[in-house]
């Protein structure tokens, strides 16, 4: 499915044209699953623990329930949007704990969170398989931004391979600011010295990417890979469900 914004009759004839393409990074270009489930592997085999389904349930039952005690997915809120990145390390040592404790294990917990890390920033499995083909071709025409919310120096590893075709990058943690504060939007263009109609956010979180970004008058498109059911009172100008329905309104 491919929407494109319906066009007034003085723009019947052109797409909008942008100067920077900000795209998001987990799950719109990298899949961060692959990654976790590296990280968890790793994890296992430093507390020598069987990798089988029971260990992955009980790993994935221990870190949903510190990351509900940490309110990380309540990035709306104004408590997490200023101590987001201290809960965030507060929630992977927490979650370790938890597994520790499942499984009667001893380990320094910071090796714990060490090896997380290292592993998490080891993954560059691209969401689809032309993602990185795609976006050097949008390079030849736009300026790419990378927007995202996380631990600048994973970040930075895991987008190697996008690195040499982008412009600028923004990590929250180095930032300051996290997706979806107007601080964070903003601050992206006060560092481009450019305005909102010049740009282009795309990304498939509603909340961090969407409605983040239409706060302060961009364009939206919402990369929908999983054909999600979109909130009603949410407007996009753009909804694509593969990388590759970018070429068309963009190319």
């Amino acid at each position: 499915m491919l929407l494109i914004k319906k066009l007034t009759v003085r723009e019947e004839y052109f797409i909008p044209m942008y100067k920077y393409l900000i795209f998001d990074v987990d799950d719109t270009l990298l899949d961060f699953y692959p990654a976790f489930a590296i990280a968890q592997r790793n994890i296992a085999e430093k507390l020598r623990i069987e990798p089988s389904k029971e260990y992955f349930e009980t790993d994935d039952k221990c870190g949903w329930k510190a990351w509900e005690e940490f309110r990380l997915d309540k990035t709306e809120e104004k408590d997490v949007q200023e101590n987001y990145h201290v809960y965030y390390y507060q929630y992977l040592r927490k979650h370790f704990e938890y597994l520790l404790e499942a499984y009667g294990k001893v380990c320094d917990v910071q090796e714990l969170v060490d090896c997380y890390l290292k592993s998490i920033s080891s993954s560059k499995v691209m969401k689809e398989p032309d993602t990185l083909s795609i976006y050097m071709k949008l390079s030849q025409r736009y300026k790419l931004v990378l927007a995202t919310n996380g631990i600048e120096r994973v970040q930075k590893e895991r987008l190697f391979d996008f690195l040499p075709y982008t412009y600028r990058l923004y990590v929250s943690e180095a930032m300051g600011f996290i997706k979806p504060t107007e601080d964070f939007y903003n601050n992206i263009m006060s560092d481009l010295k450019c305005k909102s109609d010049e740009c282009l956010m795309i990304g498939d979180s509603i909340t961090n990417d969407i409605a983040g970004a239409k706060a302060i008058g961009m364009d939206v498109c919402y990369y929908n890979a999983n054909d999600k059911t979109k909130p009603e009172n949410i407007l996009v100008n753009y909804e694509v469900n593969s990388i590759h329905d970018l070429v068309p309104i963009l190319l």
